[in-house]
């Protein structure tokens, strides 16, 4: 009876060992197909550029209608010495804009001419997140960047022309 009473015990350790595994394993398996951080940069970033592109502040708006024209830039109003101001104040993201900042780039042909006119958006912001960028810097603290283009149309005067508006924009890392 007592050879019987710790093969038993015996017995019972390999089903606890047993037990013991098959739960770590689990465990291990769950976590590693469960993704702990989700990335929301690229979503972030987009959404800035679509409103940079959105916003009445760049955008043709018609003096009879009142008719915002989306996708037609005009030029009197990107060209302005307010530019950054009037953006920064359309696009609020708080007080302090410690988190966002692009450059916008505006190219088009002007009588065979090829123009590039650049602005930004929050420009010491992105001054100084593109050092750690060009550093490349990873981890909290850092900033990452994401270019996105748009195929517009400048109205310069009466006039309109086939133009590329280019967003890089840079946020920070979480």
């Amino acid at each position: 009876m007592n050879k019987k009473a710790s093969f038993d015990m015996i017995v019972n350790l390999f089903r606890l060992l047993f037990t013991i595994v098959v739960f770590v394993s689990i465990v291990f398996l769950t976590r590693a197909f469960i993704q702990q951080k989700i990335d929301i940069f690229e979503a972030e970033s987009k959404l800035l550029a679509h409103r940079i592109v959105l916003s009445n502040d760049i955008n043709y708006i018609d003096m009879d209608t009142g008719r915002t024209y989306t996708g037609i830039i005009d030029l009197q109003k990107f060209a302005s010495e307010d530019f950054e101001k009037n953006i920064l104040n359309s696009i609020y993201y708080g007080k302090i804009n410690s988190e966002a900042s692009a450059k916008i780039t505006l190219k088009y042909n002007d009588e065979g001419k090829a123009v590039e006119v650049e602005k930004f958006y929050n420009k010491e912001l992105y001054n100084e997140k593109k050092v750690l960028i060009e550093a490349k810097l990873i981890g909290a603290g850092a900033a990452r960047k994401l270019d996105t283009s748009f195929y517009v149309l400048v109205k310069d005067n009466n006039n309109l022309k086939e133009g590329v508006l280019n967003i890089d924009a840079i946020l920070p890392n979480q």
